[in-house]
């Protein structure tokens, strides 16, 4: 197992362009945030608290903000991109070759998934840590404590996990790279509107509303937001009545409401997203026992 792993990490880190250009997409999405997405917020806050001028924690608290929506958008793109070996096998035949082998399909299956994983994981929680320190300096990194740092980790791992799961039953329909890239593409411009990352949740209607919150994909970015904006919310809205800091707070996606009105807890958002990734393995799951059924039949007709 670890050995095909590390095949899968040395087929993937092989093209070095591609490789080094996954890192660069990062440092451009995170520009691209600072400079459009920011000022926007910031002009809404400014509003909120009858204030002609943005202090600097408030311009931390927005930038907080962006680095928990790219960090969520991260999570599914560079998950994504690592299973991009699993595809290239298919194409070339080799998955075919991999059946001959005295290794079985099983394995095969979980050593793409837990390099994705893995990659995921890093790769995400490298975003994150370097956000941080490009939008708010890196001394912003030692605000926050070691159980924050684990809560986030822990944040990451199970928004990455539940990517892994979310593309898999999709992948067992791509045999092509350039089927994968489309997908890559489409994915990361929906997954950035429906979870809350490219609009805030309070912008759109109390229908989509309900659709962005529980897509689970946002409630990971939600629980980042939590751990990352926590002190800055309160130094910005210190002196500001109750009711306007829950507003932005329901407005911009940092607490979620259900239909009827109540807040979700964070226990509740794991749970929701730990029953959302055994249901799509078991999807997974399912549907790689019906193609194999049906390649069977095929077979023997």
């Amino acid at each position: 197992m670890l050995e095909l792993i590390s095949r899968n990490r040395k087929v993937y880190t092989r093209d070095r362009l591609a490789f080094f250009m996954s890192f660069l997409s990062v440092i451009i999405l995170i520009l691209v945030y600072q400079v459009f997405l920011g000022q926007i917020q910031i002009d809404a806050i400014k509003e909120a608290l009858n204030s002609d001028t943005a202090s600097t924690d408030t311009i931390q608290m927005v930038n907080y903000w962006l680095i928990s929506g790219l960090t969520t958008i991260i999570s599914m793109t560079s998950t994504l991109g690592a299973f991009g070996v699993m595809v290239s096998d298919r194409e070339k035949k080799l998955s075919e070759d991999f059946k001959v082998s005295p290794v079985s399909n099983f394995k095969i299956e979980l050593s793409y998934a837990i390099f994705a994983i893995l990659f995921g994981i890093v790769m995400t929680l490298f975003s994150c840590i370097f956000a941080i320190g490009m939008f708010n300096g890196f001394s912003a990194l030692l605000d926050y404590s070691m159980m924050d740092y684990l809560s986030i980790l822990g944040v990451v791992t199970m928004g990455t996990m539940l990517s892994a799961t979310i593309i898999l039953p999709i992948l067992a329909f791509i045999r092509t790279s350039s089927a994968f890239t489309t997908l890559s593409t489409i994915v990361g411009t929906f997954i950035g509107f429906i979870s809350g990352v490219y609009l805030s949740i309070g912008s759109v209607g109390g229908s989509l509303q309900q659709v962005m919150t529980w897509f689970p994909l946002t409630q990971v970015n939600a629980l980042l937001k939590q751990i990352l904006m926590k002190d800055a919310i309160n130094k910005v809205f210190d002196k500001a009545p109750t009711p306007i800091v829950t507003n932005y707070k329901e407005s911009y996606g940092v607490i979620l409401k259900n239909a009827s009105g109540e807040h979700l807890s964070s226990q509740s958002m794991f749970v929701y997203i730990f029953i959302i990734i055994v249901v799509l393995l078991g999807v997974d799951l399912m549907i790689k026992k019906i193609k194999k059924w049906s390649e069977t039949y095929t077979i023997t007709r």
